[in-house]
């Protein structure tokens, strides 16, 4: 049910910096969200590379959307993140318990859209439509 911090937090900063945090950063925060949920290593590793990969091609498009259209573009992008990660762990352990696990696809939407809204209100973009 909670949303996926890490990868919400990596993809918003992989779309406004992509030469800063990459591939790589993915991987090794990947890494690290496996050793904190005690996954098989690698699994959320592999699924994070996917969602930079996906973001960094949407990049352009993502950009010129505002905060809801932004979340809405994203979604597939959580939800095949997420689909990864249960393939990976059907795969290496066991077979999913139920669709209750794509619950988190919907939260992390939701605080991509609430952080993209308060970012754009802190710079000002948001009172230009207003005027």
């Amino acid at each position: 049910m909670r949303p996926d911090f890490v990868l919400v937090a990596v993809l918003f900063w992989v779309l406004h910096q992509p030469a800063r945090i990459g591939f790589g950063a993915a991987f090794f925060f990947g890494l690290l969200a496996d050793f904190q949920d005690g996954a098989v290593f690698g699994q959320h590793a592999i699924a994070y590379v996917i969602g930079v990969y996906l973001v960094l091609f949407l990049r352009l498009r993502l950009l010129q959307f505002d905060p809801i259209r932004q979340a809405a573009q994203l979604f597939p992008v959580l939800l095949a993140t997420q689909l990864v990660v249960l393939l990976v762990g059907w795969l290496a352990v066991n077979p999913p318990s139920g669709l209750a696990l794509l619950l988190p696809v919907f939260t992390s939407t939701l605080l991509w859209y609430l952080i993209a809204l308060f970012m754009r209100l802190w710079h000002g973009k948001g009172a230009q439509g207003r005027a």
